[in-house]
């Protein structure tokens, strides 16, 4: 599912590509009920473009706004706000100016804070000036603050009345209040102290995930690492999942659509491929030799497989998928950004190596260097020994600055 914005005609137009086709839509409207769009815009059939009741089109169209001498102005029934709301015609009109986290209507939320009418960018009286309305949006906590949050609050009442509930609420609390405190840094010390915080947690989450590796199913487990891998590595920024891209090989007569589970953009709008599996004991290297070598199990060499045919696929999409990715992605990446399919390496994290012998460890690394030119295997020790070596680092310059 996705939402765009385009700019036409002088006019504004939302388009909305459901997951399970437009007809429920079209419905629905036939009922004369409205439809409610991420809790932020509330539509009716009139203001469907002409089309959109197509039941075998993938998406559907609506006009939200029109220009108006220099501010397009969006009918305040569809943003349920008192008044219209006005956006100078200078500005690059995007989803996020109306969205966030997925369903928090933001020009909603400003008008019943400020309690009068919205006016974004241009000259006229108490207009927001647009670089401050963007500060404001980026002030928005992310949904897994949200999620971090809630969390923090459950755990915390509960621990009050039931033994074994882990107060790690407490903790993210602790750890946010360290977050915000980067704001008042001034020196290069607070900085590392500040570092070595936030690893420090982060490795203790780890652990703590995989002592209770049960209690998480694939999609959860995913998401937390995910979290962890944005932050171990700063380069990317984003990840995205289910990310469909073509496939013009499998089968000749026509174009095959393949998923990739995850993918990650870095600064430089450069993707990768990211594959996590849940960490199974024996999922690494045989127990057995086979003429005097171990080798992979299914699950390491399926894996691998699987990522260099992502890999394969993505390099002969070329500049075709790079267009369609960066339309696809417009709206969740900054707007001089495009995406770039540049020999895309794979991460591929899974399984112990905690239990393997001297020898078995020697014919793993083999194989990790083997690939290491597309793709970086690692498994859930190798995580855990990179944070704890960066721990190291931060530690280690602390004692030489008190030298």
């Amino acid at each position: 599912m996705s939402l765009t914005i385009t700019l036409r005609q002088k006019k504004v137009y939302v388009e909305y590509y459901p997951e399970n086709g437009v007809s429920w839509i079209s419905e629905n409207f036939d009922k004369g009920e409205d439809f409610i769009l991420k809790r932020t815009f509330t539509l009716t059939k009139k203001d469907m473009m002409p089309g959109g009741e197509i039941p075998y089109a993938d998406s559907m169209e609506f006009l939200i706004g029109q220009l108006e001498a220099d501010y397009y102005k969006i009918d305040k029934r569809i943003l349920s706000t008192e008044s219209d709301v006005l956006i100078h015609k200078s500005i690059d009109i995007r989803i996020r100016h109306f969205i966030a986290n997925s369903n928090i209507s933001i020009i909603l939320k400003f008008e019943k804070l400020a309690k009068q009418q919205i006016i974004i960018g241009g000259e006229e009286k108490n207009a927001i000036p647009e670089n401050i309305f963007n500060d404001i949006i980026q002030s928005f906590p992310s949904r897994t603050e949200l999620g971090h949050y809630v969390n923090s609050r459950v755990t915390n009442i509960l621990s009050q009345y039931l033994e074994g509930v882990s107060d790690s609420g407490n903790a993210f609390e602790k750890y946010l209040a360290k977050r915000i405190k980067i704001k008042r840094i001034n020196s290069l010390e607070s900085i590392r102290n500040f570092e070595f915080e936030k690893y420090s947690f982060i490795l203790k989450t780890l652990k703590k995930m995989l002592s209770d590796i049960d209690s998480y199913d694939e999609i959860e487990w995913r998401k937390q690492i995910i979290e962890i891998i944005l932050i171990i590595y700063p380069k990317y920024i984003r990840c995205f999942s289910e990310v469909n891209i073509k496939d013009y090989y499998s089968n000749p007569l026509k174009v095959t659509e393949r998923y990739i589970d995850l993918m990650l953009l870095d600064a430089n709008g450069t993707i990768d491929v990211i594959e996590i599996k849940k960490p199974f004991t024996d999922c690494v290297m045989t127990k057995r030799t086979y003429r005097g070598n171990y080798t992979p199990m299914k699950e390491l060499s399926g894996t691998v497989m699987q990522v260099e045919k992502y890999l394969f696929h993505l390099n002969k999409w070329g500049a075709a998928g790079e267009r369609i990715l960066t339309q696809k992605y417009q709206d969740f990446i900054p707007s001089d950004m495009t995406v770039k399919i540049t020999n895309p390496k794979g991460i591929i994290i899974l399984g112990r190596n905690n239990n393997l012998e001297r020898e078995q460890l020697f014919d793993f690394e083999i194989i990790k260097r083997k690939y290491s030119n597309v793709m970086d295997i690692i498994t859930y020790d190798d995580l855990i020994s990179r944070l704890e070596n960066i721990l190291r680092k931060f530690k280690n310059n602390t004692l030489k600055d008190n030298a």
